[in-house]
């Protein structure tokens, strides 16, 4: 991402560049809200903390430093590693054991993506200590909740506070299109 071409963003700003801005927050556990595009009072809340976080101006408007650092920190250069088969164990353990890994598991059973043609493979965001990991589940043929929607992969990322599932997302992979995060094979 080349910093010097990006818009200086604060509250009131809409566009392309604030869904960005709302990506890279919520993928570096700094913005929990919804990726909209619209720079309102939680995304400037999540600007603010991050500008404290790394020692910036916290005034809460996204410039050429604040967008520098998001790159630095954030910006397609998450370490993702896939998990061992130790490890793929303990991450099982830790959804089923949880009520936000039991309701991702509810929604891969609503779109059909559980099943003896679909596997599964778990990573680990190493950048932030672990408390970033991803469940990919594919599937042959492609499924969905619909005959419409057929999807090739499901990924359900998953953000951890003090060992437990806090949130997570939910990442629908379509033949042809580009998954948001790169991860290793």
């Amino acid at each position: 991402m080349n910093t010097a071409t990006l818009p200086s963003l604060r509250e009131g700003s809409t566009d392309a560049e604030v869904v960005k801005l709302q990506e890279i927050l919520k993928q570096i556990n700094f913005y929990s809200g919804v990726i909209d595009g619209i720079f309102g009072s939680v995304t400037k809340d999540a600007v603010v903390r991050f500008q404290r976080e790394y020692g910036l101006v916290a005034d809460g408007i996204v410039g050429s430093k604040t967008w520098s650092k998001l790159n630095e920190i954030g910006g397609g250069s998450m370490e993702w590693r896939k998990m061992t088969e130790a490890e793929e164990i303990n991450e099982i353990q830790r959804i089923i054991n949880h009520r936000m890994g039991v309701a991702a598991l509810n929604l891969l059973a609503l779109e059909s993506f559980l099943g003896f043609q679909c596997t599964r493979s778990f990573y680990l965001n190493e950048k932030f200590g672990g408390n970033q990991r991803i469940m990919r589940v594919k599937c042959d043929p492609p499924r969905g909740a619909s005959a419409a929607g057929a999807y090739e992969e499901i990924r359900i990322i998953f953000n951890l506070f003090e060992g437990f599932i806090e949130t997570f997302d939910v990442e629908r992979v379509i033949e042809g299109t580009e998954p948001k995060i790169k991860l290793p094979d």
